[in-house]
Protein backbone atom coordinates (compact mmCIF):
# COMPACT_ATOMS: atom_id res chain seq x y z
CA UNK A 1 0.00 0.00 0.00
CA UNK A 2 1.24 3.43 -0.55
CA UNK A 3 0.95 6.30 2.00
CA UNK A 4 -1.05 9.36 0.52
CA UNK A 5 0.16 12.96 1.25
CA UNK A 6 -2.11 15.50 2.47
CA UNK A 7 -2.60 18.82 -0.20
CA UNK A 8 0.56 21.12 0.47
CA UNK A 9 2.14 18.46 2.28
CA UNK A 10 5.72 20.13 0.38
CA UNK A 11 5.45 22.99 2.41
CA UNK A 12 4.58 22.51 5.95
CA UNK A 13 6.95 19.83 8.04
CA UNK A 14 5.45 16.70 9.43
CA UNK A 15 6.41 17.06 12.75
CA UNK A 16 7.16 13.78 14.52
CA UNK A 17 7.05 12.46 18.20
CA UNK A 18 9.16 14.22 20.32
CA UNK A 19 9.60 17.51 18.74
CA UNK A 20 5.50 18.17 17.97
CA UNK A 21 4.74 20.62 20.01
CA UNK A 22 7.72 22.64 19.05
CA UNK A 23 7.62 25.12 15.95
CA UNK A 24 10.16 24.28 13.02
CA UNK A 25 13.38 26.64 13.44
CA UNK A 26 13.06 29.22 10.96
CA UNK A 27 15.41 29.58 7.63
CA UNK A 28 17.41 32.26 8.33
CA UNK A 29 21.04 32.51 6.96
CA UNK A 30 24.04 35.00 6.24
CA UNK A 31 22.93 38.19 4.07
CA UNK A 32 25.26 37.01 1.71
CA UNK A 33 22.81 34.40 0.47
CA UNK A 34 19.61 35.30 -0.96
CA UNK A 35 16.37 33.23 -0.17
CA UNK A 36 13.36 34.31 -2.44
CA UNK A 37 9.86 33.39 -1.93
CA UNK A 38 10.17 30.53 -4.61
CA UNK A 39 13.62 29.64 -3.78
CA UNK A 40 11.84 29.44 -0.64
CA UNK A 41 9.85 26.20 -1.14
CA UNK A 42 12.19 24.57 -2.60
CA UNK A 43 14.57 24.93 0.22
CA UNK A 44 11.47 23.46 2.93
CA UNK A 45 10.99 20.66 0.04
CA UNK A 46 14.83 19.49 0.88
CA UNK A 47 14.57 19.63 4.14
CA UNK A 48 11.52 16.90 4.22
CA UNK A 49 13.47 14.85 1.97
CA UNK A 50 16.73 14.91 4.22
CA UNK A 51 14.75 14.90 7.68
CA UNK A 52 11.56 13.32 7.06
CA UNK A 53 11.85 10.93 4.08
CA UNK A 54 13.80 7.30 4.41
CA UNK A 55 15.72 6.38 1.88
CA UNK A 56 13.10 3.05 1.16
CA UNK A 57 10.38 6.13 -0.20
CA UNK A 58 10.06 7.91 -2.89
CA UNK A 59 8.22 11.03 -3.53
CA UNK A 60 6.77 11.73 -6.39
CA UNK A 61 6.62 15.84 -7.08
CA UNK A 62 6.43 17.57 -10.21
CA UNK A 63 9.73 18.58 -11.65
CA UNK A 64 9.72 22.06 -11.68
CA UNK A 65 7.11 23.16 -9.05
CA UNK A 66 8.14 21.12 -6.10
CA UNK A 67 5.30 22.37 -4.04
CA UNK A 68 2.52 20.16 -5.72
CA UNK A 69 3.32 16.71 -4.25
CA UNK A 70 1.71 13.67 -5.30
CA UNK A 71 2.94 11.25 -3.28
CA UNK A 72 5.16 9.31 -1.23
CA UNK A 73 5.93 5.95 -1.93
CA UNK A 74 6.89 3.42 1.04
CA UNK A 75 8.50 1.01 -1.63
CA UNK A 76 12.09 0.53 -2.66
CA UNK A 77 10.77 -1.43 -5.87
CA UNK A 78 11.21 0.85 -9.02
CA UNK A 79 8.11 -1.30 -10.27
CA UNK A 80 5.83 -0.29 -7.34
CA UNK A 81 7.26 3.86 -7.97
CA UNK A 82 6.03 3.58 -11.71
CA UNK A 83 2.92 2.09 -10.65
CA UNK A 84 1.85 4.68 -8.55
CA UNK A 85 3.47 7.29 -11.14
CA UNK A 86 1.39 6.17 -14.06
CA UNK A 87 -1.62 6.70 -11.89
CA UNK A 88 -0.91 9.97 -11.58
CA UNK A 89 -0.24 10.46 -14.85
CA UNK A 90 -3.78 8.96 -15.94
CA UNK A 91 -5.02 11.09 -13.60
CA UNK A 92 -3.59 14.22 -14.68
CA UNK A 93 -5.10 13.70 -18.46
CA UNK A 94 -7.71 13.19 -17.57
CA UNK A 95 -8.58 16.47 -15.41
CA UNK A 96 -6.44 18.30 -19.12
CA UNK A 97 -9.16 16.35 -21.51
CA UNK A 98 -11.63 17.12 -19.00
CA UNK A 99 -11.38 20.91 -18.67
CA UNK A 100 -11.40 21.08 -22.80
CA UNK A 101 -15.07 18.84 -22.91
CA UNK A 102 -18.01 19.71 -22.91
CA UNK A 103 -19.64 20.06 -19.78
CA UNK A 104 -22.07 17.89 -20.55
CA UNK A 105 -19.41 15.08 -21.84
CA UNK A 106 -17.31 15.62 -18.97
CA UNK A 107 -18.11 13.48 -16.25
CA UNK A 108 -19.10 10.20 -18.35
CA UNK A 109 -15.76 10.65 -19.97
CA UNK A 110 -14.14 11.49 -16.59
CA UNK A 111 -15.82 8.53 -15.00
CA UNK A 112 -13.92 6.02 -17.60
CA UNK A 113 -10.16 7.32 -17.13
CA UNK A 114 -9.49 8.76 -13.45
CA UNK A 115 -9.28 7.08 -10.90
CA UNK A 116 -11.49 7.61 -7.02
CA UNK A 117 -13.09 10.78 -6.85
CA UNK A 118 -11.05 11.90 -3.37
CA UNK A 119 -8.02 11.55 -5.24
CA UNK A 120 -8.69 13.40 -8.38
CA UNK A 121 -10.07 16.39 -6.04
CA UNK A 122 -6.43 16.39 -4.03
CA UNK A 123 -4.69 16.65 -7.61
CA UNK A 124 -6.87 19.23 -8.37
CA UNK A 125 -6.54 21.01 -4.79
CA UNK A 126 -2.68 20.78 -4.78
CA UNK A 127 -2.29 22.93 -8.43
CA UNK A 128 -5.71 25.10 -7.18
CA UNK A 129 -3.22 25.63 -4.16
CA UNK A 130 -0.12 27.01 -6.22
CA UNK A 131 -2.72 28.65 -8.54
CA UNK A 132 -1.47 26.40 -11.28
CA UNK A 133 -5.00 24.77 -12.90
CA UNK A 134 -6.79 24.43 -15.89
CA UNK A 135 -6.02 21.86 -19.05
CA UNK A 136 -2.33 23.15 -20.10
CA UNK A 137 -0.93 22.79 -16.59
CA UNK A 138 -2.06 19.61 -16.30
CA UNK A 139 -1.06 18.28 -19.37
CA UNK A 140 2.46 19.79 -18.85
CA UNK A 141 2.05 18.08 -15.66
CA UNK A 142 1.83 14.72 -17.21
CA UNK A 143 5.39 13.87 -18.80
CA UNK A 144 6.84 16.30 -15.32
CA UNK A 145 6.36 13.74 -12.66
CA UNK A 146 9.83 12.68 -11.11
CA UNK A 147 11.05 10.79 -8.36
CA UNK A 148 13.19 11.70 -5.65
CA UNK A 149 14.34 8.70 -2.73
CA UNK A 150 14.40 9.94 0.92
CA UNK A 151 18.00 10.48 2.27
CA UNK A 152 16.92 11.21 6.16
CA UNK A 153 19.36 7.95 7.03
CA UNK A 154 22.06 9.39 5.06
CA UNK A 155 21.61 12.60 6.24
CA UNK A 156 21.52 11.12 10.06
CA UNK A 157 25.10 9.13 9.22
CA UNK A 158 27.03 12.54 7.80
CA UNK A 159 26.02 14.18 11.15
CA UNK A 160 27.80 11.88 12.66
CA UNK A 161 30.84 12.04 10.25
CA UNK A 162 30.84 15.85 10.32
CA UNK A 163 32.30 15.78 13.46
CA UNK A 164 35.33 14.42 12.69
CA UNK A 165 35.81 17.03 9.78
CA UNK A 166 34.45 20.16 11.14
CA UNK A 167 37.10 21.18 13.19
CA UNK A 168 39.32 20.82 10.40
CA UNK A 169 37.44 22.58 7.47
CA UNK A 170 36.00 25.92 10.10
CA UNK A 171 39.51 27.21 10.33
CA UNK A 172 40.05 27.02 6.93
CA UNK A 173 37.10 28.60 5.33
CA UNK A 174 37.11 31.24 8.24
CA UNK A 175 41.47 32.15 7.06
CA UNK A 176 39.69 32.38 3.88
CA UNK A 177 36.90 34.77 5.04
CA UNK A 178 34.08 32.66 3.41
CA UNK A 179 30.94 32.42 4.80
CA UNK A 180 30.33 30.12 8.01
CA UNK A 181 27.47 28.72 6.02
CA UNK A 182 29.71 26.87 3.31
CA UNK A 183 31.32 24.43 5.48
CA UNK A 184 28.22 22.03 5.03
CA UNK A 185 28.47 21.98 1.90
CA UNK A 186 29.81 18.23 1.64
CA UNK A 187 26.43 17.34 3.15
CA UNK A 188 25.40 17.84 -0.11
CA UNK A 189 28.33 16.30 -1.76
CA UNK A 190 30.04 13.41 -0.09
CA UNK A 191 27.50 13.04 3.33
CA UNK A 192 30.96 14.07 5.03
CA UNK A 193 32.63 10.74 3.50
CA UNK A 194 36.12 11.30 2.44
CA UNK A 195 36.46 8.26 0.52
CA UNK A 196 33.25 8.90 -2.07
CA UNK A 197 33.84 8.31 -5.16
CA UNK A 198 30.47 9.16 -7.52
CA UNK A 199 29.79 7.11 -10.87
CA UNK A 200 31.37 11.11 -13.00
CA UNK A 201 34.42 10.04 -11.08
CA UNK A 202 34.00 13.11 -8.80
CA UNK A 203 35.99 12.00 -5.69
CA UNK A 204 36.42 12.85 -1.94
CA UNK A 205 35.07 15.13 0.69
CA UNK A 206 34.38 18.21 -1.66
CA UNK A 207 33.45 15.58 -4.78
CA UNK A 208 36.33 17.13 -7.21
CA UNK A 209 36.76 15.85 -10.41
CA UNK A 210 40.42 15.34 -11.57
CA UNK A 211 39.97 18.09 -14.50
CA UNK A 212 38.62 20.51 -11.60
CA UNK A 213 41.53 19.38 -9.11
CA UNK A 214 44.49 19.73 -11.05
CA UNK A 215 46.53 22.70 -10.25
CA UNK A 216 45.27 22.70 -6.95
CA UNK A 217 45.57 18.78 -6.12
CA UNK A 218 48.08 15.74 -6.92
CA UNK A 219 45.64 13.31 -8.74
CA UNK A 220 48.34 10.79 -10.06
CA UNK A 221 50.08 8.38 -7.30
CA UNK A 222 48.47 9.46 -4.11
CA UNK A 223 45.31 11.03 -4.98
CA UNK A 224 45.09 14.19 -2.86
CA UNK A 225 41.54 14.34 -3.43
CA UNK A 226 40.60 11.98 -0.59
CA UNK A 227 42.65 14.20 1.89
CA UNK A 228 40.40 15.84 4.07
CA UNK A 229 42.73 18.84 4.72
CA UNK A 230 44.72 19.34 1.25
CA UNK A 231 40.85 19.27 -0.71
CA UNK A 232 39.45 21.26 1.86
CA UNK A 233 41.74 23.97 1.14
CA UNK A 234 41.50 23.30 -2.69
CA UNK A 235 37.89 24.00 -2.47
CA UNK A 236 38.10 26.83 -0.19
CA UNK A 237 40.39 28.22 -3.14
CA UNK A 238 37.48 27.36 -5.66
CA UNK A 239 34.76 28.73 -4.06
CA UNK A 240 36.65 32.25 -3.69
CA UNK A 241 37.72 32.03 -7.19
CA UNK A 242 33.56 31.23 -8.08
CA UNK A 243 32.55 34.24 -6.00
CA UNK A 244 34.77 36.59 -7.57
CA UNK A 245 34.00 35.60 -10.92
CA UNK A 246 30.11 35.44 -10.92
CA UNK A 247 29.74 38.34 -8.54
CA UNK A 248 27.27 36.47 -5.80
CA UNK A 249 27.33 33.44 -3.55
CA UNK A 250 23.83 31.92 -5.05
CA UNK A 251 25.96 31.87 -8.25
CA UNK A 252 28.56 30.38 -7.19
CA UNK A 253 27.22 27.71 -5.24
CA UNK A 254 25.34 26.41 -8.18
CA UNK A 255 28.66 26.62 -10.50
CA UNK A 256 30.09 23.75 -7.38
CA UNK A 257 27.39 21.95 -9.63
CA UNK A 258 26.87 23.38 -13.25
CA UNK A 259 30.98 24.44 -13.41
CA UNK A 260 31.36 28.38 -13.00
CA UNK A 261 31.62 28.45 -17.32
CA UNK A 262 28.11 26.97 -17.35
CA UNK A 263 26.73 29.35 -14.85
CA UNK A 264 28.26 32.29 -16.79
CA UNK A 265 26.82 30.76 -19.76
CA UNK A 266 23.61 31.12 -18.05
CA UNK A 267 23.37 34.11 -16.71
CA UNK A 268 24.16 35.66 -20.37
CA UNK A 269 21.75 33.67 -21.98
CA UNK A 270 19.04 34.93 -19.39
CA UNK A 271 20.50 38.54 -18.99
CA UNK A 272 20.15 38.90 -15.02
CA UNK A 273 22.30 38.09 -12.12
CA UNK A 274 19.47 36.29 -10.42
CA UNK A 275 19.41 32.98 -9.96
CA UNK A 276 15.49 32.79 -9.88
CA UNK A 277 15.88 34.31 -13.63
CA UNK A 278 18.34 31.93 -14.34
CA UNK A 279 16.53 28.93 -13.43
CA UNK A 280 13.05 29.96 -14.81
CA UNK A 281 14.54 31.24 -18.06
CA UNK A 282 17.66 29.20 -18.89
CA UNK A 283 16.89 26.36 -20.86
CA UNK A 284 20.48 24.89 -21.48
CA UNK A 285 20.92 21.14 -21.92
CA UNK A 286 22.37 20.28 -18.64
CA UNK A 287 20.80 22.46 -16.92
CA UNK A 288 18.56 20.31 -15.51
CA UNK A 289 16.74 19.16 -12.03
CA UNK A 290 20.44 18.99 -10.23
CA UNK A 291 21.80 22.24 -11.29
CA UNK A 292 18.69 23.92 -10.67
CA UNK A 293 17.94 22.94 -7.18
CA UNK A 294 21.97 22.79 -5.78
CA UNK A 295 21.66 25.72 -4.32
CA UNK A 296 18.05 24.99 -2.61
CA UNK A 297 19.75 21.95 -1.36
CA UNK A 298 22.90 23.21 -0.21
CA UNK A 299 20.66 25.67 2.01
CA UNK A 300 18.29 23.24 3.38
CA UNK A 301 21.65 20.71 4.08
CA UNK A 302 23.35 23.92 6.30
CA UNK A 303 19.84 24.76 7.87
CA UNK A 304 19.24 20.85 9.20
CA UNK A 305 22.93 20.76 10.16
CA UNK A 306 22.92 24.01 12.43
CA UNK A 307 19.32 22.90 14.00
CA UNK A 308 20.48 19.12 14.19
CA UNK A 309 19.14 18.75 17.78
CA UNK A 310 15.67 19.55 16.42
CA UNK A 311 15.49 17.13 13.34
CA UNK A 312 17.70 14.88 14.62
CA UNK A 313 16.51 14.62 18.35
CA UNK A 314 17.17 10.80 19.08
CA UNK A 315 20.27 10.79 16.92
CA UNK A 316 22.87 8.40 18.65
CA UNK A 317 26.18 9.39 18.14
CA UNK A 318 28.66 6.16 18.08
CA UNK A 319 32.40 6.87 19.01
CA UNK A 320 34.69 7.04 15.98
CA UNK A 321 38.14 8.07 14.97
CA UNK A 322 40.38 8.20 12.25
CA UNK A 323 42.95 6.27 10.93
CA UNK A 324 45.62 7.41 8.47
CA UNK A 325 46.35 3.87 6.14
CA UNK A 326 49.99 2.96 5.98
CA UNK A 327 51.87 0.83 3.86
CA UNK A 328 51.16 -2.83 4.38
CA UNK A 329 47.93 -2.07 5.81
CA UNK A 330 44.16 -4.68 4.43
CA UNK A 331 40.95 -4.05 5.65
CA UNK A 332 41.62 -7.01 7.92
CA UNK A 333 44.20 -5.66 9.65
CA UNK A 334 42.69 -2.21 10.38
CA UNK A 335 39.66 -3.88 11.40
CA UNK A 336 41.15 -7.13 13.45
CA UNK A 337 43.48 -3.62 15.34
CA UNK A 338 40.13 -1.83 16.07
CA UNK A 339 38.30 -5.11 16.98
CA UNK A 340 35.50 -4.09 14.09
CA UNK A 341 34.03 -6.21 11.17
CA UNK A 342 35.67 -5.96 7.78
CA UNK A 343 31.78 -5.30 6.70
CA UNK A 344 31.63 -2.33 9.68
CA UNK A 345 34.71 -0.77 7.81
CA UNK A 346 33.61 -0.82 4.27
CA UNK A 347 29.97 0.56 5.07
CA UNK A 348 31.05 3.62 7.40
CA UNK A 349 33.62 4.13 4.38
CA UNK A 350 31.22 3.74 1.08
CA UNK A 351 34.54 1.83 0.25
CA UNK A 352 34.07 -0.44 -3.11
CA UNK A 353 36.72 -2.93 -4.49
CA UNK A 354 39.31 -0.34 -5.40
CA UNK A 355 42.61 -1.03 -3.38
CA UNK A 356 43.22 0.96 -0.21
CA UNK A 357 45.83 3.78 -0.67
CA UNK A 358 48.89 4.71 1.58
CA UNK A 359 47.35 7.66 3.39
CA UNK A 360 44.09 7.81 2.71
CA UNK A 361 42.33 8.29 5.96
CA UNK A 362 38.95 5.79 7.23
CA UNK A 363 36.54 6.40 9.76
CA UNK A 364 36.64 3.81 12.38
CA UNK A 365 33.17 3.00 14.29
CA UNK A 366 34.09 1.87 17.81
Amino acid sequence: MRRLVPPLAALALVLVSGRASAAPPSLRFSSEFSVSQALEARVQFWVRIFTEVSQNEVVLHDRDDVRIVYDVVPSASEEAVESVRSSYAHILASLALGELLPVALRDPVEAALVRPAPERQRVQALFAAVSACGPVAYARAVGNIRGQRGLKEIFADGLQRAELYLPVIRPVFAAAQLPPELVYLPHVESSFNPNAVSRAGAAGLWQFMRDTAEGRLRVGGVDERFDPVRSTQAAAEHLARARSVLGSWPLAIASYNHGIPGIARARADVGSDSLDDIIRGYRGASFGFASQNFYAEFLAAAHVARHADYYFPDLKRSPMLQYVVRRGDTLWTIARKHRVSVRALVAANNLGRSPLQRGQRLIIRL
